[in-house]
């Protein structure tokens, strides 16, 4: 070879080889970067779109486990049913559907007839739901036609189990729209370019978000996915695939089907909360992808323009690689809020805020407390305001929480009215003022009603604890003062969840008691304190005999107060009081008034006034032999109500006592309004009986009565030093444990009769 003929070639051409050689050797390396650097980003978006998918798959599942949960748990308590009479068991079934938000909920007996809390009964014994639940599966059924309710639903069911037999069906129906916010899956802020479903193993659409996509890809009117365009379109090997994959009881993957030059993807999971169940999202593969095709265009463009100036070429690429990075920051956090951002609120989601706690928790010194708490009958305020005023209710606590939320602290909507909190504190005093805040800032934005809420808090002592654990606490915290007549806020302690097994068994039992007759009438004589003591009346107290022991009162007032109990126990005692009147009068004995306590909770149904003329109707008892006793405090929900009651009792009859006056509200001002016969002052005030001060009110309380035309009363006289202090304040009358305890009516009647021959009746 010619060692030389390098140096035989001119410069020029030398250095012309030399340009072709270098920009080749640009133009090879930049192409191999430019796709490497392609593949890595669509890798990248893919990853991200699926994790993005993943979590959204996780939030679904919850949601539909959460729900057969529910159905076991409600099956397991009736799975006595069959030994309930009707009007128990529609009562239930009703109190179910109010309590979780069902359309219908129903019983469903081995042959297949429908026990429901309305209209007749039906035969269901050819419905799918019922043919499978009653084998000892649950189902969720594709939408279908409801005639009680006038609209599509989605029926859930499941087997009811009687130690290992099976007794019957329970079935729920929902909304077909129930679910579909929750699936729904919206990219970059548009509609129609993305959809959630879930499908069965059949192929049939059981429920669809409401980004439906364009028709051309999934028509709204397509029952089966197997059938919709978008298979067809995938080609009948992927129907096959699809089909063979949707039977395996797990299975995820991917579709793509390219209609009309846009090609449209679909990652779908079998749902652990029911193997037969696939959540399917399908999306626009343009919507995730655009900002990248538009970036690779670019780069192409100016790949070709600047092929010849290397120099141009490279701060070219550096130009749009910096370009690149910020369309990718960009839909990551289009992605991001998709799954991070509340979509009612506008807040965090449950899962962004478990991501901000834990990384609170891990890197602050502070001391925490979780806490949870909803709005009391929040189904109401949709039901009479409508789902968008709802919605405005929630987006106005989250605004207002965010507004009291501190440095080291975050909040999040978990699911319907359900908010999570995680507040750092000094002291146990630091975190009922946050919460009475809270409740005030919140009370402070509505007018037209105020959101009861009910908090539950946990003391965070193991910041390693899961948050789903933590908020586990809480909720139990919460579930202790659900129901109360005003805003409440209870802490988490270690035998709660013994008080509220208690309470539950109390629940389970205390329609069963009132039917058994195990609620017995007591009466506590009133004595006047004019002269030798005097038999005037009595007053009506419930004793609840379980198993042969009397259950302390305080153990079940308070928990049928919340549960609403109270009303039907209340009637009772109102009824048996009236049985009782009526054998006296038999008897020759027609003056003895007897009190009855009435709840408060009553003074919201219009027909209360009704109900308590009726029962002494139907026994033939005059309403002027009833004292009808109503709490001072009742003036706290309404006082307008409070009046009109009243006023409407004193027309038909009743006698009126206010108990425990001066124990709360103390408004002198409603004296004035308030046809009331009888005051009875509250045993606060003979705590001492040497106390100057409480004695001149007693003394001044009993003259304004005096000068009204009230009588008065005081309870819980326990000694005689009470009983002579009284006397000499000029009290009408007393009651309490030094004239005598409450007793059962037979031995009352003992009483009567001993206070007749003493001349003392």
């Amino acid at each position: 070879m010619n060692k030389n003929i390098g140096k035989n070639l001119p410069k020029s051409v030398v250095f012309t080889i030399a340009i072709i050689v270098s920009v080749a050797a640009f133009v090879g390396i930049a192409t191999f970067f430019m796709m490497h650097v392609y593949s890595q980003l669509t890798s990248v978006t893919e990853e991200y779109v699926e994790d993005i998918t993943g979590k959204k798959t996780v939030y679904v599942n919850d949601l539909i486990q959460q729900d057969f949960n529910l159905m076991e748990k409600l099956a397991d308590s009736l799975n006595d049913y069959q030994k309930k009479d009707s009007d128990y068991l529609h009562e239930a079934l009703e109190r179910i559907i109010d309590i979780n938000g069902f359309l219908n909920f129903a019983v469903i007996k081995p042959d297949g007839t429908i026990i429901s809390h309305h209209g007749p009964s039906a035969n269901v014994s050819n419905r799918e739901y019922f043919t499978v639940s009653i084998q000892g599966e649950k189902f969720f059924s594709v939408p279908i036609y409801s005639n009680s309710d006038q609209t599509m639903v989605n029926v859930i069911s499941v087997p009811i189990y009687n130690g290992e037999e099976i007794v019957g069906v329970v079935s729920g129906l929902r909304s077909v729209t129930y679910y579909t916010d929750e699936v729904n899956l919206a990219v970059r802020g548009k509609v129609n370019n993305a959809n959630g479903y879930i499908i069965n193993s059949s192929g049939e659409i059981i429920i669809s978000g409401e980004d439906v996509l364009p028709d051309n890809v999934i028509s709204p009117d397509t029952d089966s996915f197997f059938d919709s365009a978008f298979m067809t379109a995938a080609g009948s090997k992927e129907i096959s695939r699809i089909t063979a994959e949707f039977s395996k009881k797990e299975s995820h993957g991917t579709i793509k089907a390219n209609i009309n030059n846009n090609v449209y993807i679909a990652h779908y999971t079998t749902l652990s909360a029911k193997d037969d169940l696939h959540y399917v999202i399908i999306y626009d593969e343009s919507a995730v992808f655009s900002d990248l095709f538009g970036y690779m265009g670019s780069n192409i463009i100016m790949y070709v323009f600047f092929i010849g100036v290397i120099i141009v070429m490279v701060l070219a690429y550096f130009f749009t690689m910096r370009k690149n990075i910020r369309s990718l920051s960009n839909a990551n956090e289009i992605m991001s809020k998709i799954a991070y951002e509340d979509r009612i609120t506008g807040y965090n989601t449950y899962s962004k805020f478990e991501e901000e706690a834990n990384e609170l928790m891990k890197r602050g010194y502070a001391r925490y407390c979780f806490v949870s708490f909803d709005i009391d009958k929040f189904k109401t305020i949709n039901d009479m305001f409508g789902h968008e005023e709802g919605n405005r209710v929630l987006k106005v606590v989250a605004e207002t929480i965010n507004r009291n939320m501190q440095d080291r602290e975050t909040f999040a909507r978990v699911n319907s009215d359900n908010f999570f909190m995680l507040l750092a504190y000094q002291d146990e005093a630091d975190i009922t003022d946050r919460i009475k805040k809270i409740i005030s800032a919140i009370s402070y934005e509505f007018t037209d009603f105020v959101p009861v809420l009910s908090f539950g808090i946990y003391k965070v002592i193991d910041k390693n604890m899961s948050i789903m654990r933590m908020g586990d606490c809480a909720d139990v915290a919460r579930r202790t003062v659900k129901y109360t007549e005003e805003s409440s806020y209870a802490f988490y302690t270690a035998g709660m969840m013994d008080i509220i097994r208690e309470e539950k068994a109390i629940e389970n039992e205390m329609q069963d008691a009132l039917d058994s007759n195990e609620f017995s009438v007591y009466l506590q004589p009133k004595f006047s304190l004019s002269g030798p003591a005097r038999l005037t009346g009595a007053e009506a107290l419930v004793r609840w005999v379980r198993k042969g022991s009397i259950v302390p009162p305080g153990m079940f007032i308070p928990i049928f107060e919340k549960n609403r109990f109270i009303i039907k126990l209340d009637y009772y005692i109102l009824d048996q009081v009236c049985m009782r009147i009526k054998k006296w009068e038999s008897e020759g004995i027609s003056d003895i008034l007897v009190s009855v306590n009435m709840s408060r909770v009553h003074l919201r149904d219009p027909e209360f006034v009704d109900k308590l003329h009726n029962i002494c109707r139907s026994h033939a008892v005059s309403p002027n032999m009833i004292e009808i006793e109503i709490t001072e405090s009742a003036a706290y929900d309404s006082m307008d109500v409070l009046i009109d009651v009243v006023r409407d009792l004193k027309a038909r009859g009743f006698h009126i006592s206010i108990d425990d006056f001066g124990s709360g509200y103390s408004s002198l001002n409603m004296l004035k309004d308030l046809p009331v016969d009888v005051l009875k002052i509250d045993r606060v005030f003979l705590t001492e009986t040497n106390n100057k001060r409480a004695n001149e009110i007693i003394g001044h309380v009993i003259k304004m009565a005096r000068a009204l035309g009230m009588e008065t009363i005081c309870e819980g006289i326990e000694t005689d030093e009470q009983a002579q202090l009284l006397r000499s304040l000029g009290c009408d009358m007393a009651q309490g444990f030094f004239f005598a305890r409450p007793m059962p009516c037979d031995d009352f009647e003992r009483v009567i009769e001993s206070s007749r021959k003493s001349g003392k009746a």
